[in-house]
């Protein structure tokens, strides 16, 4: 009895918790407007950004299901956290809207495969705190995506949780 209470004391004391969090099924990725030696960009602009592209990937060994972000449910579900130079953190995210037209809507992941959403960083997205417009500016980006729990992610069995993206050096163009 003593050995085990001691291997459980020596177990906690390790720093190794003793239960852990669930492994998400998705990895996420950005993939940047442009990608060169020097560097990689993405734009964010009042008329016709170009676009740069956020890659959702089953890990799991599951189908999922997810959001769709044309209806309310999915539609704030991805943001970026940027770093500036001087160290800046700002949010990006989608500005709130109203929806006449709304259900719930899924798009179903399979094992391995992705759901590949286009991003234009236009006047539908905000910053918090408001980014001093510059034509260029070396940031650091991590994409997030979150679902938080609703009485409908339970009925349509839609995953929850939050994943993040490696944190990519680029440059953020603006205009």
């Amino acid at each position: 009895m003593r050995r085990i209470m001691l291997t459980a004391v020596l177990f906690v004391l390790s720093g190794i918790p003793q239960t852990s969090a669930p492994k998400s099924p998705f990895s996420i990725a950005v993939v940047p407007t442009t990608s060169r030696d020097e560097s990689s960009t993405i734009e964010m602009a009042r008329k016709t950004p170009r676009e740069f592209f956020v890659v959702l990937t089953n890990v799991s060994q599951q189908d999922q299901l997810v959001w769709e972000t044309w209806n309310s449910w999915g539609y704030q579900t991805i943001s970026f956290e940027l770093s500036t130079a001087d160290g800046r953190k700002v949010l990006v995210s989608m500005r709130n809207q109203g929806f006449t037209v709304n259900f719930p809507g899924t798009f179903l992941i399979r094992p391995g495969e992705h759901q590949v959403f286009a991003i234009r960083l236009g006047t539908e997205w905000e910053t918090h705190p408001s980014l001093a417009m510059k034509n260029e500016m070396p940031i650091k980006l991590k994409a997030v995506y979150e679902v938080h729990p609703t009485d409908e992610s339970a009925q349509y069995k839609v995953w929850i949780g939050r994943i993040e993206s490696r944190v990519y050096d680029l440059t953020l163009r603006q205009w």
